[in-house]
Formats: structure tokens, C-alpha cells, sequence
């Protein structure tokens, strides 16, 4: 087996159709613009009869005058199950990079390295593709930050109602109340980013102009970002916000006309629905009021939330998503998420990535629990990725380069 250079067009065909393809493997990330000071290399293993049999994107940076870095964005395009194939690719690829003058890789593969299901138990474990890894001397470095360790996924379903069966209670019911409640989904277009980012800056870790490069480099038949809004309509709002409440007025009677006749005997089944009724409609109360005040501000439509998605291949990445904090009660996100998958569903996309959670997402005094709750509440399982693996290529040079940062450190330290 080779490594090749391979052209835009191939290593494109062979990124979009293999099992690992992800949008940090592409040649849309290597035109991204935070990647332009960067060499690229599109490298290929082919087998005997010229078949392709791996690939990979590599950034390649001048760190000093004698140190290069290379990164591959996301892992290698390969079967890492097949220890053979990843050691062949290995040392292909340390040969190639060494004739590159490269010092070290480094990589953040996309494997599956656990899989929990929503009650956290183990149901996947492919702990021995790292242990393999490890005995190629990939070294594990830990995570780029804390949101890069797991994801929570929604794949492998038939259709958009069984995607739906397997949402939670509160899912379904925020869901619901937001149809109920008029709000309508909208596609945007590159004029609409700086609308889009004033909504998400704060959760952001990016810029305004990161998000226009983004979706001006991410233009591409198979990878594509798109953004959505939600809006309300201020009269749809007023009517629909007035029904849900007169409804809950009605169930609250039923419930204390029960309870009169009870006559002191009241069960706690009884009492548990009182409480929720009571909490519902002052929930309700208080949002048709702001119905009336939004119906007296506005004639038209608002925009409340929006969200971001990279369509690659038939999977789609929910970057970021948000809202107007004064719509917060609304649960536009809720409807947001469901209405794109039902919309890509139907248009055969199998795999939803709802995106990162904190690696301390089970910690309910975190405050990224709620953003772990929301998210494993559209029924998904946590997928957990390996840490990210350094690769030494030049074993003197990059030990010199290590002695010589620690010199430096101890030097600011002094």
C-alpha cells in the first residue's frame, strides 16, 4: 500500500460517501479561513489495484523555523476497527510527513468511543480502538475544552413519529405548546447572520465573522450550513395563548370541584394535579399577558429564536442555537430542533447531532446540566470520543522543542 496526493475532486468523492465523513474532513474546513496560513495536504492509501482504502486531511503549521505541526481535523477518514489498515496508515503516513519535515501530529478522531443511552448506561465500548492506537504510539493528550468529549446523537430511526415517540414528556409538551401557540420556522441566507449572531453571541465561543465565513466556505451541494429563525405572530399568539388558557381554567375547576367533593379525603394523585394545574395557569396567565402587550407592540411576525445546522452528507450538526430572553418561556429551541428534523428526515437524513454537552453534564448542580436535560430530552444517546492523540514524527526535534518550552515556562515563572 501508498500514501498519494490526491486531488480536491477525489479526496471530495471519497469523504462524502465514507462511514467517518464529518465536516472537520473536508475540503470546505481546509478554506476556512482561520485555516489559510496553513498547508494543506489531501493524502490518500491505495491498495495494489489502486483502490482507496483510507484518507485524510492534514493542516500543516509552521510553529518556529524548525518545528511544523500537523493537524487532522476530526480523525482520519478509516475503518479504525481494522488495526491492520490503521497501522499501514500510520506508518505510511509517518514516512510521508517526514519527508514533509514534520515534527508532530495531532489528531481528534470521531470514533465512537462509548455510547450511553439517556439513563447513562453503557451500550457500546470500543475502548480497544484507542488501546490500539496507544500501541501504534498515538499518545492521548486530553480535550481540546470541556464541551469536546461528548455529543448526543439521534440516529438509526425509520421515521419522523418513531424520532418523536422517543422524546421525553416535557419535550413533547413544550413542543406542542409551541405549536400551539402560532410559532412558524423560517430559512435564512447569509444576510441574515448579523440577526442570527446578536441572538447566540452570548453562548458563542465565535465571532460575527467566523459565522460569515462559515456559511460563505459551507456552500456546497453535500455541505452546506443553514440557518433557521422562529417567529410569532402577534394575533395567531393572542388567540391561541387565550384558548390554552381558558382550557386550563376549566381543568383547574374540574380539579377543585373534585377536591370539594372529596370532602377533606383528598388523595395525592388528586393533589398532584392541583399543583400542576395551579403552576400551569399562572404560567399561562403571565404569557397572556405578554400576548396582549405583544399584539398591541407588533403588526408583524418577530423573530424569537434561531439556529444554526451544517448539512454534511445525510447528517446534520446542530452548531448553536438560541433565543430572545424575553420569549424564554416560549420554547422556540423545542420547536425549532423538531421542525428541522422533521423537515431532513423527510428528505432522508438518518443521523441528528444535537451537539455538545459539558463533561460534567451529569452533575446537577452544574450549570450545563439544564443544557444536558434539554438536549437528552429528543430521545438521543451520548456518544464519547477518544481524547485527542499526539503522533510524534521527529522524536529529537520534538523533544528538543518540549525541553525548550519548559525552560521558557520557567523562566515566566520566575
Amino acid at each position: 500500500m501508498n500514501l498519494i496526493t490526491l486531488t480536491h475532486t477525489q479526496y471530495s468523492n471519497y469523504s462524502n460517501i465514507h462511514n467517518q465523513r464529518n465536516f472537520g474532513q473536508t475540503v470546505e474546513y481546509s478554506l476556512l479561513e482561520e485555516n489559510q496560513k496553513d498547508s494543506k495536504l489531501f493524502l490518500g492509501l491505495i491498495d495494489n489495484s489502486n483502490n482507496l482504502c483510507a484518507a485524510a486531511l492534514i493542516l500543516v503549521t509552521n510553529i518556529s523555523p524548525n518545528i511544523k505541526e500537523a493537524y487532522a481535523p476530526n480523525g482520519f477518514l478509516i475503518d479504525y476497527s481494522n488495526f491492520d489498515l490503521v497501522k499501514t496508515f500510520t506508518e505510511e503516513l509517518i514516512k510521508y510527513l517526514k519527508k514533509e519535515k514534520v515534527t508532530y501530529l495531532i489528531t481528534n478522531p470521531m470514533f465512537k468511543y462509548r455510547i450511553y443511552n439517556k439513563k447513562n448506561m453503557i451500550i457500546e465500548n470500543n475502548i480497544n480502538i484507542l488501546d490500539n492506537l496507544i500501541r501504534l504510539d498515538y499518545q492521548p493528550v486530553g480535550y481540546s475544552n470541556d464541551f469536546s468529549k461528548y455529543d448526543i446523537v439521534i440516529e438509526d430511526y425509520d421515521n419522523k413519529e418513531n424520532i418523536f415517540r422517543k422524546f421525553n414528556r416535557n419535550t413533547k409538551r413544550n413542543i406542542k405548546e409551541s405549536l400551539n401557540m402560532g410559532i412558524t420556522l423560517h430559512k435564512g441566507s447569509i444576510k441574515d447572520i448579523e440577526e442570527f449572531y446578536n441572538i447566540i453571541k452570548k453562548k458563542s465561543r465565535h465571532n460575527l465573522s467566523y459565522y460569515y465565513n462559515l456559511m460563505n466556505t459551507y456552500n456546497t451541494k453535500d455541505n452546506k450550513m443553514e440557518i433557521f429563525f422562529t417567529k410569532l405572530d402577534p394575533q395567531r399568539f393572542l388567540i391561541n395563548i387565550k384558548k390554552i388558557y381558558e382550557s386550563e381554567v376549566r381543568r383547574n375547576e374540574v380539579i377543585h370541584k373534585s377536591i370539594q367533593n372529596k370532602q377533606g379525603k383528598m388523595t395525592e394523585k388528586i393533589l398532584n394535579k392541583k399543583i400542576n394545574s395551579d403552576s400551569l395557569l399562572e404560567k399561562y396567565r403571565e404569557l397572556l399577558n405578554k400576548a396582549i402587550d405583544f399584539s398591541k407592540n407588533h403588526e408583524d411576525s418577530v423573530i424569537i429564536g434561531t439556529s444554526a445546522i451544517i448539512r454534511n452528507n445525510k447528517e446534520i450538526y446542530f452548531l448553536i442555537d438560541g433565543y430572545k430572553e424575553e420569549y424564554r418561556a416560549i420554547h422556540s429551541s423545542h420547536i425549532l430542533k423538531w421542525a428541522l428534523v422533521k423537515k431532513y428526515s423527510s428528505l432522508g437524513y438518518k443521523i441528528f447531532n444535537l451537539g455538545e454537552i459539558h463533561k460534567d453534564y451529569q452533575n446537577k448542580n452544574s450549570k450545563y446540566h439544564g443544557q444536558y436535560m434539554y438536549k437528552i430530552g429528543f430521545g438521543g444517546n451520548i456518544i464519547e470520543y477518544p481524547p485527542n492523540l499526539l503522533l510524534v514524527i521527529n522524536k529529537p526535534m520534538y523533544s528538543a522543542y518540549i525541553k525548550l518550552n519548559k525552560l521558557i515556562q520557567k523562566k515566566k515563572s520566575n
